[in-house]
């Protein structure tokens, strides 16, 4: 699909989009700001247990996640809450937040507004060889390399993930 312009409407299918391995996972971005003119970024995410943010802070964005299948533990500030297949959670910018998955798998739309987001995907991660989740021997940043990354994107990672449950 060639990208439109970003005044343009647009539609993409399944499967379609910037497919990038990050930290473990896969994400596939959907919409990104050069083609919503800044307004926001899209990001279809497919991460395996155990798939968790550094309790972490968005200093431009606001971020929303869609559940779409899985189980995955979301804190924002010091409430935690279980978000499970269309669970929707919004998080403001400058508020600390982590999540983690707890199911086999779990599939997420993140929402972040305004775009700038993905510059953040695009520097801690990789381009997907295929559109499914990186083999396991796959290697990734170093926490001090995403750290820094997270930082020029206007992140700060102020925390630990979420533990594992019992």
């Amino acid at each position: 699909m060639t990208p439109p312009a970003a005044s343009s409407a647009y539609g993409i299918g399944p499967g379609e989009g910037e497919a990038l391995w990050f930290n473990g996972g896969l994400g596939v971005l959907k919409a990104t700001g050069d083609l919503t003119d800044g307004r926001f970024t899209v990001l279809e995410l497919l991460a395996p247990k155990g798939f968790a943010s550094p309790l972490h802070i968005h200093r431009r964005e606001d971020e929303m996640f869609l559940v779409l299948s899985g189980a995955v533990r979301v804190q924002h500030g010091n409430d935690v809450m279980e978000a499970t297949a269309g669970s929707l959670v919004y998080g403001p910018r400058d508020v600390p937040h982590a999540f983690r998955v707890d199911s086999d798998e779990a599939r997420l739309i993140l929402f972040f507004g305004p775009a700038g987001a993905e510059g953040f995907f695009r520097g801690g991660g990789k381009p997907a060889r295929s559109v499914e989740l990186p083999p396991a021997d796959e290697q990734f940043l170093s926490k001090e390399e995403l750290t820094a990354i997270a930082a020029k994107f206007g992140q700060e990672f102020v925390g630990p993930p979420l533990p594992p449950k019992d």
